[in-house]
């Protein structure tokens, strides 16, 4: 009995080893199957805006341009393009602006005027190239003096021309590639700074005061008001809807910046000077709502940071800003 139970164990050992192969050993590892690569697509933030462009868009070259503002520069060229416009005093109390173009590419901007002093130090704050057409004597002594990247119509006039249906001096224009091309055939240092922080979440808080119309009476001259409609504001100009001169569509931006500081007449009392370096306050606006901000600036050359009464940074909302620098004495109305 013994000897049958040991035939039949023998039998079974001999199967089992038969089945797994003759003298191979049994793989008893697992087999796990590879991953799959995970595909990285990296994102296009644009500086100015802090919207998501295309890898081509964020590699556009940024130059500033300054343009007029007189009744006879009305409407002007390339203003919904720009990414921020600066607007503040000049001569005969009209603003001028100062607009920045990064994100769009315009083939017409204008009318191109002279530069101010305060102008240059914005363009030293974001580090950029800027067009102008002559300047005050502050200004040229400044731009020659400190080797600022100036695209002067007077000695680049092949960038420029002038548009035969209004007359001189309302008449001059360029475009963002004649820009573009000036910058690389002078050889500019390109390296322009990030000056803004943007936060869409921020303006989303509905505890926010509420900015649906902003009324700015900076003095007997000139007005200007922005309406909020469909999450932007339209910019009127002494009672008069504006609009670019190109496609007839109104001036709306995203942002609106109040900074406040103190505009003065210099002995000649003729031109400015504006204090942009220092501290203030303001506000901040967007999305229907605005925030009371401070400013400060240490250099012509550092950021201008925008705090709420706190102490943190205000962000903006991404999208366009237009940035007012306005007297002490403007009267401002938001309702």
């Amino acid at each position: 009995m013994k000897n049958k139970s040991k035939l039949v164990l023998c039998i079974l050992v001999s199967m089992f080893f038969l089945s797994q192969g003759c003298g191979k050993k049994v793989d008893t590892t697992i087999q796990l199957k590879p991953k799959p690569a995970v595909k990285t697509s990296q994102k296009y933030i644009s500086p100015y805006t802090g919207e998501e462009v295309t890898k081509e868009v964020f590699s556009n070259i940024a130059a500033l341009a300054i343009i007029e503002n007189s009744l006879d520069a009305r409407p002007q060229s390339g203003l919904n393009d720009a990414d921020i416009v600066y607007e503040t005093m000049a001569e005969g109390g009209i603003p001028r602006f100062i607009t920045l173009f990064q994100k769009e590419s315009p083939k017409k901007i204008g009318p191109i005027r002279s530069a101010r002093a305060y102008f240059l130090d914005i363009s030293k704050e974001y580090n950029l190239p800027f067009a102008h057409c002559g300047g005050s004597e502050e200004a040229l002594l400044k731009i020659n003096g400190e080797k600022l990247m100036s695209m002067n119509e007077m000695t680049n006039a092949s960038t420029y021309w002038r548009d035969s249906i209004r007359k001189a001096p309302h008449n001059l224009y360029t475009s963002t590639d004649k820009l573009r091309e000036l910058i690389k055939i002078k050889k500019f240092v390109y390296s322009p700074r990030d000056t803004l922080k943007f936060d869409k979440s921020y303006w989303d808080n509905t505890k926010l005061n509420k900015a649906s119309d902003i009324l700015l009476t900076l003095n007997k001259y000139y007005n200007t008001r922005y309406t909020y409609k469909n999450g932007l504001y339209l910019k009127s100009m002494d009672g008069k809807s504006s609009t670019d001169k190109e496609n007839k569509l109104p001036l709306s931006v995203k942002n609106v910046v109040v900074q406040i500081t103190t505009i003065k007449t210099q002995v000649d009392g003729s031109h400015l000077d504006i204090k942009l370096v220092g501290t203030g306050n303001g506000y901040v606006i967007s999305n229907g709502k605005y925030v009371k901000m401070f400013w400060t600036k240490k250099t012509t050359t550092s950021k201008t940071l925008l705090t709420d009464e706190k102490g943190n940074i205000l962000p903006l909302n991404p999208g366009k800003t237009w940035w007012n620098i306005v007297d002490k004495n403007a009267v401002i109305d938001i309702k």
